[in-house]
C-alpha cells in the first residue's frame, strides 16, 4: 500500500510538469454556472467566480465517459471545464480569455 502511494505521487507530478511548459498561459478549472455566446463563467473550486470570454480561434473538446472527445461541442451550465487561458486582450467586462477549453458533464446522481 505504501509503494503504490508513493508511485502515485511520484507519476502525478511527472504528469504535471508539462503543464508548467505553456509558456505565459495559465489554467482556470471549475464548474460552468453562466455561459453565453462569447462567454462563460466558471466557480473554481475555492469558490472564486470567473468570466472567461472566448478568442476568436478557440477549441473546444467534450470528453464523454466512454473516452471519447466530441470537437464542435459547448459546454454548458453544470459541466466540469479546464481552459487555458490568457490576459492578453482581455475585454473589460472579463477576468480571462480562453484559448482552449476541455469539458465534461458529471454523471447524474441516483
Amino acid at each position: 500500500m505504501k509503494y503504490s502511494s508513493m508511485l502515485a505521487v511520484l507519476f502525478s507530478i511527472f504528469l504535471a510538469s508539462p503543464v508548467w511548459a505553456h509558456g505565459d498561459a495559465s489554467h482556470v478549472m471549475g464548474t460552468v454556472t453562466a455561459l453565453g455566446d462569447d462567454y462563460v463563467v466558471v466557480t473554481t473550486p475555492k469558490g472564486e467566480s470567473l468570466s472567461l470570454a472566448f478568442h476568436p480561434q478557440i477549441t473546444f473538446q467534450h470528453l464523454q465517459q466512454s473516452g471519447i472527445q466530441l470537437e464542435h461541442a459547448r459546454p454548458q451550465i453544470g459541466d466540469r471545464l479546464v481552459a487555458e487561458v490568457s490576459k492578453k486582450e482581455v475585454p473589460a467586462n472579463r477576468d480571462w480569455v480562453a484559448t482552449e477549453i476541455t469539458f465534461s458533464t458529471p454523471k447524474k446522481k441516483p
